[in-house]
Parts: C-alpha cells; structure tokens; sequence
C-alpha cells in the first residue's frame, strides 16, 4: 500500500502542524510514514509544503509530480501552485478562504474565486469549503487545519477513520484549546456529511 498526501498553504496556517497530525495518526493505524517540509519565508506567510508518504512501498521522502493521492490546501492559490503534485485519480480538500502570498503580493491582482475554478477544472473530485470561516464559527480561525483534516477524514480520502485522528488530536493540542478544536472538527465531519448525502440531509430537515 502507498498513499501520498501533500499539505499547501502560507506561514501561521498550520502546515507543518497538520503534516505531524496526519503523520502521527497514520503510525498509529499500523503503517509506515515518511515526511519532508519546504518551510521558505514561513514567518512572512510565504509558502510551506509538507510531504506525508505512507506505506511500506514508499521510497523517499518527496512525493514525485503527479504522484499524490490527496491534496490539502490550506490556500487556495498554494494548492493550485502545487498541482502539478497531483495523481490522475488523486482528491483536493481546499479552503475557499484566501491569504494573499508574499509572492505574490503587490505584483499581480489575485482573484481566488478564478484559482478555486482553475482547481475544480483540473480535478474530478474536490471537496471546497471556507474551512477559516467554519474555524471562526466554532470559535478560532486557527482551527481551520484541524477542520480540514476532519474533513479529509470525513470525505474518505485518507486511510484511516476520522476517530483514529482525533484520538491524536487529544493527545497534541494543548488542554487549553482542545474543545475550541472538538468543536471545529465536529463541525466540518457535520458538513463534509451534508455535502456527501444531500438527499438525506434533505429528508432530516
């Protein structure tokens, strides 16, 4: 078994933090993980990439271009930068909430809702919500990675159950944060759950 999951996003988003989740779960379930960071200008919400190789067929810690199952941006202008990284048959959970890219600041004009379309064309299965939002709802738009990962969970695109992620979550997140983060985690499991089954949403309400 090989599964590949990338993470895009700007510095104070909680890249890295999210890989180490992601990475520490999946040891839990039983596999085999690897992972590499591209940090950069982190602390001037410059880009960050984090690679999560899982499973005994992985060789190396960089997941080659077009090899990877699951993209997860964080930003919707670091997840189409990053693209290329994507499998024939790979997913994309992507934040609708943009953050202007140092690289890009004061340069171009930067129009996410042209970047979110540019993604949906060039992916077959997206899950896109305005997870920062979400965050904020449940109380903290630093939670916005935690709603992702759920989400990911949620959707069946990573291999293991969005319980085994949380049972990590307790035991990373300091006791001080940890409902804020239930809180969103639930809360994006509730939604990735609307969006999979409409029709059942629908008869409910």
């Amino acid at each position: 078994m090989k599964f590949d999951i990338l993470i895009a996003g700007v510095g104070g988003q909680g890249v890295v933090l999210a890989s180490r989740l992601l990475a520490t779960a999946a040891m839990d379930a039983g596999f085999h993980v690897t992972t590499a960071e591209t940090i950069g200008m982190a602390q001037r919400e410059g880009s960050v990439t984090s690679h999560i190789r899982i499973g005994d067929e992985v060789c190396g810690s960089l997941i080659p271009s077009g090899n990877a199952d699951l993209i997860i941006g964080l930003e919707p202008a670091e997840a189409a930068r990053n693209i290329h990284f994507l499998g024939m048959n790979g997913s994309i959970v992507v934040n609708e909430h943009a953050v202007m890219p140092s690289v890009l600041n004061g340069c171009v004009e930067y129009d996410p809702y042209q970047v979110l379309e540019f993604l949906k064309g060039n992916c077959r299965d997206i899950l896109s919500v305005d997870f920062t939002q979400l965050a904020k709802q449940a109380g903290t738009y630093r939670a916005a990675n935690v709603a992702m990962l759920a989400a990911a969970a949620g959707a069946d695109l990573i291999p293991f159950s969005s319980g085994d992620l949380w049972n990590v979550l307790e035991k990373m997140v300091p006791e001080k944060y940890r409902d804020v983060n239930r809180k969103a985690f639930d809360m994006s499991l509730e939604r990735v759950s609307g969006i999979k089954n409409p029709e059942q949403q629908a008869m409910d309400v």
